[in-house]
Protein backbone atom coordinates (compact mmCIF):
# COMPACT_ATOMS: atom_id res chain seq x y z
CA UNK A 1 0.00 0.00 0.00
CA UNK A 2 2.81 2.57 1.02
CA UNK A 3 5.11 1.12 -1.96
CA UNK A 4 1.78 2.20 -4.28
CA UNK A 5 0.93 5.34 -2.75
CA UNK A 6 4.83 6.29 -3.12
CA UNK A 7 5.00 5.29 -6.46
CA UNK A 8 1.67 7.02 -7.53
CA UNK A 9 3.54 10.51 -5.86
CA UNK A 10 5.84 9.87 -7.90
CA UNK A 11 4.15 9.79 -11.10
CA UNK A 12 2.17 12.95 -10.48
CA UNK A 13 5.91 14.83 -10.00
CA UNK A 14 7.57 13.36 -12.99
CA UNK A 15 4.39 13.87 -15.21
CA UNK A 16 5.42 17.38 -16.07
CA UNK A 17 8.59 16.75 -16.87
CA UNK A 18 7.64 13.89 -18.87
CA UNK A 19 5.04 16.13 -20.79
CA UNK A 20 7.47 18.57 -21.36
CA UNK A 21 9.86 16.27 -22.81
CA UNK A 22 7.62 14.17 -24.68
CA UNK A 23 3.76 16.15 -24.95
CA UNK A 24 1.29 13.47 -25.33
CA UNK A 25 -1.22 15.67 -24.12
CA UNK A 26 -2.25 19.19 -25.81
CA UNK A 27 -3.00 22.18 -23.37
CA UNK A 28 -5.39 25.00 -23.92
CA UNK A 29 -3.17 27.89 -24.17
CA UNK A 30 -3.45 30.48 -21.71
CA UNK A 31 -5.44 33.78 -22.43
CA UNK A 32 -3.87 37.02 -22.72
CA UNK A 33 -0.50 38.30 -23.69
CA UNK A 34 2.35 36.31 -22.06
CA UNK A 35 5.85 36.63 -23.36
CA UNK A 36 7.56 33.39 -23.26
CA UNK A 37 11.12 32.93 -22.85
CA UNK A 38 13.30 31.40 -25.47
CA UNK A 39 15.53 29.14 -24.79
CA UNK A 40 18.95 29.99 -24.40
CA UNK A 41 22.30 28.43 -25.69
CA UNK A 42 25.39 27.40 -23.31
CA UNK A 43 28.62 29.24 -23.63
CA UNK A 44 31.63 29.33 -20.92
CA UNK A 45 30.68 33.34 -20.80
CA UNK A 46 26.95 32.78 -19.78
CA UNK A 47 27.74 30.30 -17.20
CA UNK A 48 29.99 32.07 -15.67
CA UNK A 49 28.36 36.00 -15.70
CA UNK A 50 25.16 33.97 -14.36
CA UNK A 51 23.37 34.41 -17.66
CA UNK A 52 22.94 31.28 -18.75
CA UNK A 53 21.23 30.16 -15.24
CA UNK A 54 18.83 32.59 -15.23
CA UNK A 55 17.75 32.46 -18.78
CA UNK A 56 17.45 28.46 -18.16
CA UNK A 57 15.50 28.63 -14.84
CA UNK A 58 12.88 30.78 -16.96
CA UNK A 59 12.74 28.87 -20.05
CA UNK A 60 12.17 25.70 -18.16
CA UNK A 61 9.31 27.73 -16.17
CA UNK A 62 7.43 28.87 -18.70
CA UNK A 63 7.64 25.57 -20.74
CA UNK A 64 6.72 23.07 -17.95
CA UNK A 65 4.72 20.63 -18.92
CA UNK A 66 1.01 21.42 -17.85
CA UNK A 67 1.91 24.95 -17.09
CA UNK A 68 -1.25 26.54 -18.96
CA UNK A 69 -3.47 23.95 -16.70
CA UNK A 70 -1.80 24.33 -13.44
CA UNK A 71 -1.64 28.34 -13.93
CA UNK A 72 -5.48 27.90 -14.22
CA UNK A 73 -6.16 25.25 -11.05
CA UNK A 74 -4.35 27.63 -8.90
CA UNK A 75 -6.37 30.88 -9.98
CA UNK A 76 -9.21 28.83 -9.65
CA UNK A 77 -8.19 28.17 -6.24
CA UNK A 78 -7.25 31.58 -5.73
CA UNK A 79 -10.42 32.39 -6.64
CA UNK A 80 -13.13 30.41 -5.42
CA UNK A 81 -11.64 30.31 -1.43
CA UNK A 82 -9.63 33.32 -1.21
CA UNK A 83 -11.99 35.89 -4.11
CA UNK A 84 -9.05 36.93 -5.61
CA UNK A 85 -8.18 37.56 -9.65
CA UNK A 86 -4.57 36.09 -10.15
CA UNK A 87 -3.98 37.73 -13.40
CA UNK A 88 -5.62 39.91 -16.05
CA UNK A 89 -5.93 42.94 -13.83
CA UNK A 90 -9.51 41.86 -12.98
CA UNK A 91 -11.65 43.33 -9.69
CA UNK A 92 -14.13 40.74 -8.62
CA UNK A 93 -17.17 43.00 -7.32
CA UNK A 94 -20.56 41.40 -6.24
CA UNK A 95 -22.84 38.74 -7.50
CA UNK A 96 -19.71 37.46 -9.45
CA UNK A 97 -19.55 40.46 -11.26
CA UNK A 98 -15.99 41.57 -12.68
CA UNK A 99 -14.67 45.23 -13.19
CA UNK A 100 -11.27 46.64 -13.86
CA UNK A 101 -10.75 49.20 -11.08
CA UNK A 102 -10.47 52.50 -13.58
CA UNK A 103 -13.76 51.77 -14.82
CA UNK A 104 -15.10 51.79 -11.21
CA UNK A 105 -13.13 55.38 -10.74
CA UNK A 106 -14.74 56.99 -13.65
CA UNK A 107 -18.22 56.07 -12.48
CA UNK A 108 -17.20 57.47 -8.61
CA UNK A 109 -15.45 60.55 -10.13
CA UNK A 110 -12.21 59.46 -8.27
CA UNK A 111 -10.67 60.15 -11.55
CA UNK A 112 -12.17 63.39 -12.56
CA UNK A 113 -10.06 66.33 -13.90
CA UNK A 114 -11.97 69.32 -13.52
CA UNK A 115 -14.08 71.29 -15.69
CA UNK A 116 -12.04 73.99 -16.92
CA UNK A 117 -9.93 71.49 -18.63
CA UNK A 118 -13.20 69.68 -20.08
CA UNK A 119 -14.61 72.99 -20.95
CA UNK A 120 -11.41 74.09 -23.22
CA UNK A 121 -11.18 70.97 -25.01
CA UNK A 122 -14.81 70.83 -25.81
CA UNK A 123 -14.49 74.36 -27.09
CA UNK A 124 -11.83 73.19 -29.66
CA UNK A 125 -13.65 70.27 -30.64
CA UNK A 126 -16.75 72.69 -31.52
CA UNK A 127 -15.06 74.71 -33.43
CA UNK A 128 -13.35 71.73 -35.19
CA UNK A 129 -16.97 70.47 -35.89
CA UNK A 130 -17.91 73.81 -36.85
CA UNK A 131 -15.30 74.26 -39.50
CA UNK A 132 -15.96 70.38 -40.99
CA UNK A 133 -20.14 71.44 -41.54
CA UNK A 134 -18.97 74.07 -43.06
CA UNK A 135 -17.11 71.68 -45.88
CA UNK A 136 -19.47 69.13 -45.53
CA UNK A 137 -18.35 67.23 -43.40
CA UNK A 138 -20.06 65.54 -39.82
CA UNK A 139 -18.32 65.52 -36.84
CA UNK A 140 -19.85 63.12 -33.69
CA UNK A 141 -18.87 62.30 -30.77
CA UNK A 142 -19.85 58.89 -29.02
CA UNK A 143 -20.05 57.93 -25.06
CA UNK A 144 -19.52 54.41 -24.97
CA UNK A 145 -20.84 52.66 -22.54
CA UNK A 146 -19.16 52.20 -18.95
CA UNK A 147 -20.12 48.73 -17.04
CA UNK A 148 -19.70 50.52 -13.94
CA UNK A 149 -22.61 52.35 -14.67
CA UNK A 150 -24.28 49.74 -15.92
CA UNK A 151 -24.05 47.40 -12.69
CA UNK A 152 -23.67 49.96 -9.50
CA UNK A 153 -25.49 47.40 -7.13
CA UNK A 154 -21.84 45.49 -8.07
CA UNK A 155 -19.99 47.95 -6.94
CA UNK A 156 -18.68 46.88 -3.22
CA UNK A 157 -20.29 50.49 -0.98
CA UNK A 158 -16.73 51.93 -0.02
CA UNK A 159 -16.23 52.75 -3.67
CA UNK A 160 -19.82 54.09 -5.16
CA UNK A 161 -20.47 57.43 -5.70
CA UNK A 162 -17.41 59.07 -3.57
CA UNK A 163 -17.50 62.33 -6.14
CA UNK A 164 -20.73 64.15 -6.86
CA UNK A 165 -18.98 65.13 -10.62
CA UNK A 166 -17.69 62.98 -13.11
CA UNK A 167 -15.71 63.13 -16.27
CA UNK A 168 -19.06 61.77 -18.43
CA UNK A 169 -21.73 63.86 -16.95
CA UNK A 170 -19.60 67.36 -17.57
CA UNK A 171 -18.78 65.82 -21.27
CA UNK A 172 -22.18 65.54 -21.82
CA UNK A 173 -23.73 68.66 -20.13
CA UNK A 174 -20.72 71.46 -21.00
CA UNK A 175 -21.16 69.22 -25.28
CA UNK A 176 -24.45 69.37 -25.25
CA UNK A 177 -24.01 73.52 -23.90
CA UNK A 178 -21.41 73.96 -27.04
CA UNK A 179 -23.54 72.17 -29.38
CA UNK A 180 -21.34 69.29 -30.31
CA UNK A 181 -23.11 66.09 -31.69
CA UNK A 182 -23.21 63.63 -29.37
CA UNK A 183 -24.81 60.15 -28.74
CA UNK A 184 -24.72 59.31 -24.81
CA UNK A 185 -24.72 55.64 -25.41
CA UNK A 186 -23.84 54.71 -21.29
CA UNK A 187 -27.07 56.50 -20.33
CA UNK A 188 -29.08 54.56 -23.11
CA UNK A 189 -27.65 51.52 -22.17
CA UNK A 190 -28.72 51.98 -18.55
CA UNK A 191 -32.10 52.41 -19.36
CA UNK A 192 -32.51 49.39 -21.00
CA UNK A 193 -31.12 47.41 -18.07
CA UNK A 194 -34.04 46.04 -16.98
CA UNK A 195 -36.17 46.11 -20.16
CA UNK A 196 -33.42 44.16 -22.98
CA UNK A 197 -34.63 41.18 -23.94
CA UNK A 198 -31.18 40.41 -24.45
CA UNK A 199 -27.83 40.64 -22.84
CA UNK A 200 -26.28 44.38 -23.17
CA UNK A 201 -23.12 44.17 -21.00
CA UNK A 202 -22.08 40.77 -19.12
CA UNK A 203 -21.05 40.36 -15.62
CA UNK A 204 -17.71 38.82 -17.55
CA UNK A 205 -16.62 40.92 -19.73
CA UNK A 206 -15.89 44.81 -19.80
CA UNK A 207 -16.98 45.69 -23.09
CA UNK A 208 -20.74 46.05 -24.26
CA UNK A 209 -21.45 42.78 -25.61
CA UNK A 210 -21.97 41.62 -29.38
CA UNK A 211 -25.38 42.23 -29.22
CA UNK A 212 -24.62 45.99 -28.00
CA UNK A 213 -22.37 46.65 -30.14
CA UNK A 214 -24.48 45.39 -32.67
CA UNK A 215 -27.24 47.79 -31.65
CA UNK A 216 -24.93 50.40 -31.28
CA UNK A 217 -23.92 50.31 -34.62
CA UNK A 218 -27.33 50.69 -36.21
CA UNK A 219 -28.19 53.55 -33.53
CA UNK A 220 -25.10 55.67 -34.91
CA UNK A 221 -26.30 54.85 -38.35
CA UNK A 222 -29.70 56.35 -37.72
CA UNK A 223 -27.90 59.38 -36.59
CA UNK A 224 -26.05 60.12 -39.19
CA UNK A 225 -29.05 59.59 -41.63
CA UNK A 226 -30.73 62.75 -39.33
CA UNK A 227 -27.81 64.86 -39.07
CA UNK A 228 -26.73 64.41 -42.67
CA UNK A 229 -30.17 64.12 -44.13
CA UNK A 230 -29.82 60.82 -45.77
CA UNK A 231 -30.62 57.29 -45.85
CA UNK A 232 -28.19 54.15 -45.45
CA UNK A 233 -28.49 50.71 -45.09
CA UNK A 234 -29.46 49.22 -41.86
CA UNK A 235 -29.03 45.15 -41.15
CA UNK A 236 -31.57 42.90 -41.47
CA UNK A 237 -31.52 40.79 -38.68
CA UNK A 238 -33.26 36.94 -39.88
CA UNK A 239 -32.84 35.60 -36.11
CA UNK A 240 -30.63 35.75 -33.10
CA UNK A 241 -28.63 32.75 -31.42
CA UNK A 242 -28.40 32.31 -27.80
CA UNK A 243 -26.01 30.38 -25.93
CA UNK A 244 -24.15 30.02 -22.07
CA UNK A 245 -20.71 29.89 -24.36
CA UNK A 246 -19.38 33.42 -24.83
CA UNK A 247 -17.36 34.63 -28.07
CA UNK A 248 -14.74 37.27 -27.76
CA UNK A 249 -14.90 39.88 -26.43
CA UNK A 250 -17.67 39.20 -24.46
CA UNK A 251 -16.31 37.66 -21.07
CA UNK A 252 -12.95 39.70 -21.72
CA UNK A 253 -12.25 40.03 -17.85
CA UNK A 254 -13.13 36.22 -17.33
CA UNK A 255 -11.22 34.79 -20.30
CA UNK A 256 -7.57 36.65 -18.87
CA UNK A 257 -8.35 35.52 -15.44
CA UNK A 258 -7.70 32.01 -17.02
CA UNK A 259 -9.95 30.24 -14.43
CA UNK A 260 -11.10 26.56 -15.10
CA UNK A 261 -15.17 27.12 -14.37
CA UNK A 262 -17.61 30.27 -15.84
CA UNK A 263 -17.62 33.32 -13.09
CA UNK A 264 -20.96 33.71 -13.96
CA UNK A 265 -24.25 31.80 -15.44
CA UNK A 266 -25.11 34.44 -18.27
CA UNK A 267 -27.01 34.12 -21.69
CA UNK A 268 -25.47 35.74 -24.52
CA UNK A 269 -27.33 36.58 -27.67
CA UNK A 270 -25.55 36.65 -31.35
CA UNK A 271 -27.45 38.63 -34.45
CA UNK A 272 -27.49 36.34 -37.30
CA UNK A 273 -28.17 39.28 -40.01
CA UNK A 274 -27.23 40.73 -43.93
CA UNK A 275 -27.39 43.47 -45.91
CA UNK A 276 -29.82 43.76 -48.67
CA UNK A 277 -28.35 46.58 -51.11
CA UNK A 278 -30.05 49.23 -52.42
CA UNK A 279 -28.28 51.58 -54.93
CA UNK A 280 -30.95 54.47 -54.01
CA UNK A 281 -29.40 54.53 -50.44
CA UNK A 282 -26.06 56.36 -49.50
CA UNK A 283 -22.49 54.84 -48.02
CA UNK A 284 -20.81 57.62 -46.57
CA UNK A 285 -16.76 57.35 -45.98
CA UNK A 286 -16.44 57.25 -42.25
CA UNK A 287 -13.17 58.26 -39.76
CA UNK A 288 -13.38 56.65 -36.53
CA UNK A 289 -11.17 57.40 -33.59
CA UNK A 290 -11.35 55.77 -30.38
CA UNK A 291 -10.65 52.94 -28.13
CA UNK A 292 -11.33 49.18 -27.73
CA UNK A 293 -14.98 49.85 -27.64
CA UNK A 294 -14.57 50.42 -31.59
CA UNK A 295 -12.45 47.48 -31.96
CA UNK A 296 -15.79 45.72 -31.17
CA UNK A 297 -17.96 47.23 -33.22
CA UNK A 298 -16.00 47.00 -36.13
CA UNK A 299 -15.08 43.50 -35.69
CA UNK A 300 -18.69 42.61 -35.23
CA UNK A 301 -20.53 44.85 -37.42
CA UNK A 302 -20.50 44.39 -41.11
CA UNK A 303 -19.80 48.59 -41.93
CA UNK A 304 -18.81 47.34 -45.25
CA UNK A 305 -22.32 47.38 -45.70
CA UNK A 306 -23.12 50.90 -44.79
CA UNK A 307 -19.90 52.89 -46.07
CA UNK A 308 -17.76 52.52 -48.86
CA UNK A 309 -14.98 52.83 -46.68
CA UNK A 310 -13.98 52.91 -43.16
CA UNK A 311 -10.90 53.80 -41.47
CA UNK A 312 -10.28 53.12 -37.41
CA UNK A 313 -7.59 55.42 -36.19
CA UNK A 314 -7.08 53.26 -32.88
CA UNK A 315 -5.95 55.81 -30.09
CA UNK A 316 -5.00 57.68 -32.53
CA UNK A 317 -2.28 56.23 -33.21
CA UNK A 318 -2.71 52.99 -35.44
CA UNK A 319 -4.53 53.49 -38.56
CA UNK A 320 -6.78 50.14 -39.21
CA UNK A 321 -9.35 49.69 -42.19
CA UNK A 322 -11.15 46.79 -44.34
CA UNK A 323 -7.64 45.20 -45.28
CA UNK A 324 -6.01 45.73 -41.74
CA UNK A 325 -8.62 45.63 -39.32
CA UNK A 326 -6.65 44.14 -36.91
CA UNK A 327 -3.48 45.71 -34.28
CA UNK A 328 0.01 44.12 -35.01
CA UNK A 329 3.21 45.25 -34.50
CA UNK A 330 2.85 45.82 -38.78
CA UNK A 331 0.27 48.00 -38.36
CA UNK A 332 1.26 51.40 -39.91
CA UNK A 333 1.36 54.23 -37.34
CA UNK A 334 -0.51 57.52 -37.53
CA UNK A 335 2.79 59.73 -37.49
CA UNK A 336 3.76 57.87 -40.90
CA UNK A 337 0.30 58.25 -42.01
CA UNK A 338 -1.13 61.62 -44.02
CA UNK A 339 -4.36 61.63 -41.70
CA UNK A 340 -5.28 65.13 -42.70
CA UNK A 341 -5.63 64.29 -46.23
CA UNK A 342 -7.84 61.18 -45.40
CA UNK A 343 -10.19 63.84 -42.98
CA UNK A 344 -10.14 66.16 -46.19
CA UNK A 345 -11.23 62.62 -48.36
CA UNK A 346 -13.53 61.07 -45.71
CA UNK A 347 -17.88 62.28 -44.74
CA UNK A 348 -17.92 62.15 -40.86
CA UNK A 349 -15.52 61.89 -37.87
CA UNK A 350 -16.30 59.71 -35.54
CA UNK A 351 -15.27 59.93 -32.05
CA UNK A 352 -16.23 57.14 -29.68
CA UNK A 353 -14.60 56.77 -26.22
CA UNK A 354 -15.74 55.35 -22.95
CA UNK A 355 -15.09 57.23 -19.57
CA UNK A 356 -12.19 55.29 -18.77
CA UNK A 357 -10.42 57.57 -21.71
CA UNK A 358 -11.99 60.89 -20.87
CA UNK A 359 -9.20 61.11 -17.78
CA UNK A 360 -6.27 63.09 -18.65
CA UNK A 361 -3.74 60.28 -17.27
CA UNK A 362 -4.77 57.82 -19.68
CA UNK A 363 -5.45 58.05 -23.58
CA UNK A 364 -7.37 61.38 -22.64
CA UNK A 365 -10.51 61.96 -25.31
CA UNK A 366 -9.59 62.34 -29.07
CA UNK A 367 -5.73 60.71 -28.02
CA UNK A 368 -4.36 64.20 -29.19
CA UNK A 369 -6.21 64.15 -32.17
CA UNK A 370 -8.71 66.97 -31.35
CA UNK A 371 -5.79 69.50 -30.07
CA UNK A 372 -3.86 68.66 -33.66
CA UNK A 373 -6.92 68.97 -35.30
CA UNK A 374 -7.39 72.51 -34.38
CA UNK A 375 -3.94 73.76 -34.68
CA UNK A 376 -4.48 72.53 -38.28
CA UNK A 377 -7.36 74.74 -38.57
CA UNK A 378 -6.50 77.49 -36.63
CA UNK A 379 -2.80 77.44 -36.68
CA UNK A 380 -3.03 81.33 -35.37
CA UNK A 381 -4.66 80.45 -32.27
CA UNK A 382 -1.28 79.33 -30.41
CA UNK A 383 0.69 82.81 -31.30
Amino acid sequence: MKKGLLTFLFTILLLPFIQQCFPFITSAQLNGYIDYAANTEFSWTKWFDGSYQQGKEKYCNDWTGFRPDLVRLSNQINYSFFNRISSGGGYIGLNNCLFFFNYIDAYNGSDFVGEPIIFKKLVMLKAIQDTLAHLGKSLIVVHAPNKAFFYPECIPEPYRRQNPANNLQSYLRIGDSLGINQINFNGWFVSMKNTSKELLLSKQGTHWTNYGAFIGGDSLVRYIEKLRNIQMLHPVCYGITHTNKPSNPDADIADLANLIFPVADETFSYPNFTYIEDSTKKKPRIVFIGDSFVVNMLKNWTLQGVTTDWQFWFSFKYVLNSNNPNVSSGSPLIEHFDWQDEIDKTDCVVLMYTSINLCIDRNNFGSGFIEQEYNHYFPSAND
